[in-house]
Formats: structure tokens, sequence, C-alpha cells
């Protein structure tokens, strides 16, 4: 029986999987910056809204999963540190048979109520057909997924996410091409979702094949039941619930709320500033998702000192990343979409502007949540989270009913920078001395150095454009990305000045790339 590879809590492993999660990220959205325009389209901004909509309907549907996938990571990680391959492999059997029951009943009890809820989204009646037909579709690549993600999560556990983002990334180009293939066939909404369920059909026995092959540890036969650990994990799943909740509520309460006041195009309107800002939020945060291995590794060992110093860096870091991607989306909200998806989207535009700005905050704190989830302590973000719903729920609702399409986007934006603080001041204080004063201290130089940076940004921007002229949407391209490098050149530039990065970031990269990398570097410099 094999031991897992590395130490799961060591920097070079964190790093490692920091990488390839970089990789799948951008993976994923190149996915969707380029089936957005494409489905638009083929299918029309009205038919587009409804996959939107139907989508929204879906992710709440997700919640019935207990939040479990997150306690999956926890609690194997923690097992293979201690030896206790038994144990993790009864975490697996139960995902595995848990999934598997949720999604039946999800399918069996969704199918039969949809007709009262689209009636209450007003789905107009002859899309009804393509609603229910889009909703089972949805629903089945949702139950493969859901179990899959049972074997993904393991692998994420033991620090394999070159395997995990490996697969998740040529299933996402085989994807790609079979929805072109039915979109062009004139299958519609229809083709689309079916080639996604058929892809996604196909990827789950390749994840079986690769967790037996770099997990042989885990046992697939029956170990017995331990109500135990199944108690454990479903409460340790609950409290995250209540966080996942939070976040289905930010990304899909408004789309809901809009489809019934306001129809499916300012639904896709909606969606188009939104997606860009929530996909740009989950970047820094991707990158450190392998934190909760690792500081599950570090909480079996009882070492407070070196989860400590984690939470530090990792919040600096996410800062210094984040400020300019979240910055430059900012300044150059208006040209970003009418590259992406043409001229006419000042709603979108600014949508995704007003995002951005709470959504950088969010993108931060993110490292502290890894830490609590890693340590097994989800009640403090769980009580957080519950109360951004709350605000989000009431603060939108009462902004759309008075503003329509911007009251949707200020309120989802200010429960996200509330819950946010909320949480660092929450649970921070367990690990930090003032939280929050700490939190100021990491943000003030990162985002003052993105604050000059993007003016020298718009000045190149607005020096390339009067160069080149009207040209159309290939001349605004090449605009942003004459003001894009001169954005990060004046940021490292910045950076460097003022000592936001300095000579203990360089000994720490130093430590954690690998050798031949490193040398590479030391004989450049």
């Amino acid at each position: 029986m094999g031991a897992p590879a590395g130490n799961l809590s060591s920097s070079r492993a964190v790093v490692r999987s920091g990488v390839y999660n970089l990789f799948g990220f951008f993976a994923s959205a190149a996915y969707m910056f380029l089936i957005v325009p494409v489905a638009v389209s083929y299918l029309g901004q009205e038919q587009y809204g409804l996959w939107t909509t139907i989508a929204a309907v879906t992710a709440y549907i997700g919640l019935a999963d207990f939040g479990m996938s997150t306690s999956f990571v926890t609690y194997i990680a923690r097992f293979v540190t201690t030896g206790q391959y038994d144990q993790a492999s009864r975490v697996v059997h139960f995902g595995l048979l848990f999934y598997a029951a949720v999604s039946l009943v999800l399918i069996a009890g969704t199918l039969a109520l949809f007709p009262l809820g689209f009636s209450v989204l007003r789905i107009p009646a002859e899309q009804a057909l393509v609603a229910r037909d889009a909703l089972g579709l949805i629903l089945l690549t949702f139950a493969l997924t859901s179990t899959g993600s049972v074997l993904t999560n393991a692998l994420a556990a033991v620090q394999r996410m070159d395997v995990v983002n490996g697969v998740a990334s040529i299933a996402l180009a085989v994807k790609f091409g079979a929805i072109i293939a039915a979109l062009e066939a004139g299958w519609g909404l229809r083709g689309l979702l079916g080639a996604d369920l058929a892809v996604t059909a196909l990827t789950v026995p390749v994840v079986v094949g690769l967790t037996r092959r770099h997990m042989p540890y885990l046992s697939f036969r029956w170990q017995g039941y331990d109500g135990a650990l199944m108690r454990s994990l479903v409460r340790f799943g609950a409290q995250m619930q209540v966080s996942r909740l939070s976040d289905m509520v930010l990304a899909n309460f408004d789309k809901l709320l809009l489809a019934r006041l306001s129809g499916l195009s300012v639904v896709a309107t909606y969606d188009f500033g939104s997606k860009p800002a929530g996909r740009l939020r989950q970047l820094p945060a991707t990158a450190i998702t392998s934190l909760v291995a690792a500081v599950s590794a570090l909480d079996a060992e009882a070492n407070e000192d070196r989860i400590r110093a984690a939470l530090i860096r990792s919040t600096r870091y996410l800062a210094i990343v984040s400020a300019p991607l979240f910055g430059f989306c900012i300044i150059f909200a208006e040209p970003l979409v009418e590259v992406w998806l043409g001229p006419g989207q000042t709603m979108a535009a600014m949508a995704l502007r007003i995002l951005c700005a709470a959504f950088f905050v969010s993108a931060v704190v993110s490292a502290l949540s890894m830490i609590s989830i890693g340590r097994g302590e989800p009640q403090f973000q769980m009580r957080a989270m519950l109360a951004q719903t709350v605000v989000n729920i009431a603060l939108s609702t009462t902004l759309v009913l008075l503003f329509g399409f911007y009251g949707a986007v200020t309120g989802t934006a200010t429960a996200t920078l509330f819950g946010a603080l909320l949480f660092f001041w929450m649970y921070g204080r367990k690990v930090l001395d003032r939280p929050l004063r700490v939190l100021a201290g990491i943000l003030a130089r990162p985002v003052a150095c993105a604050v000059a940076s993007g003016a020298v940004g718009w000045i190149a921007f607005a020096g390339v454009s009067a160069l080149i002229g009207p040209a159309g949407r290939g001349a605004l391209a090449v605009a942003l990305a004459a003001s894009g490098a001169m954005f990060l050149v004046v940021y490292a530039g910045l950076l460097l000045w003022s000592r936001t990065v300095n000579a203990d970031d360089a000994g720490f990269l130093k430590g954690v790339l690998p050798a031949r990398v490193a040398a590479l570097l030391a004989r450049r410099a």
C-alpha cells in the first residue's frame, strides 16, 4: 500500500498546487470568455438569458449537497497525514453514496415542481418546453459532476492539483468543440447543454482511473460504517453550507429578481457584467485553495506559528496580485466589455466596475477563509456569510424596486463588502491582533500602487487610441494591450520602490521554486 507523495503542508507543495490551480483557472476563464459571445451569437440574448436563469435556479438546487464537498478535502487530508487510510476511504465511500442519493431525489423533485418555479419567474410560454428540457440536462450534468467531485476532492486533499486541473482543462477544450458542433447543427440550447452532459459523462471514468493510480492506498471496497465520522462530516458540511448559500445568493439572486421584474434580456446584461467580475474574484483564491489541505495537516500537528505566518503571507500576496487585476477592470471596464461583446453594453460595463470594487476585498479575505476551513472551524464564516445573505436579499430587493438594474448591482456589491469585513473581524481575532487594522495595512500599498499605475495606463490608452483612431474592436484591443503593459510595468516598479515586495519575499520564492528554476534565475540575476 503506497504512501502519499510529498509533505502536504510544505510551502513547495502549496505553491506547486497553486500554480496548477492558476492554470486550471485560466483555462476555465478562457472557456467562459469564448463561450459567452458564441452562445449569444447562436442563441440570441433572450435564449442566453433563459440559460442564465435556469443555471441560477439549479445553482440553488445544488445546495442540497449540504456543503459536503469542502469537508471531504479537510478530512481526507487529515487522515492521509496521520496514515489513517481506512478512514480516508470511508470518507470517499460516504461521498459517493451521498451524492448518488441526493442526485436521484433532486432530479425527480425538481422536474415535478418546475412548472410552478418557471411560473413564478414569468418565463414566457413559448420558452416552456425548451426550459424544461434544459433543466433536465443541467440536473443530469449536476449529478455526474457532484459524484465525480468526491474523487477530485480526494486528489486535491493530497495536493495533486496537477491531475485535477489537467483533466478539467482538457474536458473544457473538448466541451467547447462539442458545443460549437451542436450549435452549428442547429440544436440550440438543448444541443449546447447536451454536449456539456456528454463530455461530463466521459470525464467521470477518467477521474476514477486517475484516483486509483495516484492514491493506491485508498480502497474502493466497503470499509464499514463509522457513525461518528459521518456525523462529523455532515456537521462540518452543514456549517459550510451557509457560506455556499451566501455565494449562491451573491451570484444568482439578482438574476432571478431581474428575470421576474425586468425580463430575460436584462438578466443577460447583468450576467455580462457579473460573470467576469465573479470569475476575477475567484482568481486569487484559486491560487491558494491548497492552503486547506496544508493547514489541515498543520492543525493536526498543532503548529500555530506556521498557520499564522501562512495567513499573513497569503493575504499579502493576494492583495499584491489582486490590486492590479481589479484596478485595471475598474478603470477600463467599458473598452474591455466592448472588445469582448461589441459596442452598446454600457450597463454591463458599469456592473463590472461596481462589482469589482467590492470583490477585490472579498478576494483578499479568502486567505483567512482557507485557514478557517483547514482548521475545521467553519462556524465563523457561516455566521458572517449568513449576515451577508440577509443584507444581500434585503438590500438588493429594495434597491431593485427603487432603481432597477443598478439597484441590483449596488445591493450585491455592498453586501459583499460587508460580509468580507465582518468575517475578517470575527475570525481574524483568533489568529491576529486587531485584524481589520492589519488588513488595512496590507491593502494600503498595493491599492496606492494600482491607482497610480491606473492613471499612467489611462494616459497610455488615450495616446494609443488617438494614434490608431476609431478602427473598431481590433484597434481597441491593441490600445488595451498597450495600456495594460504600461500599467503592469509601472505597478511592478512601484511595488519595488515602495518596498511592498522585499528581500524576504524573494527568499521565500527561491525556497519554493523547483531547484532548476531557482538555479536559472540565480544565473540570470
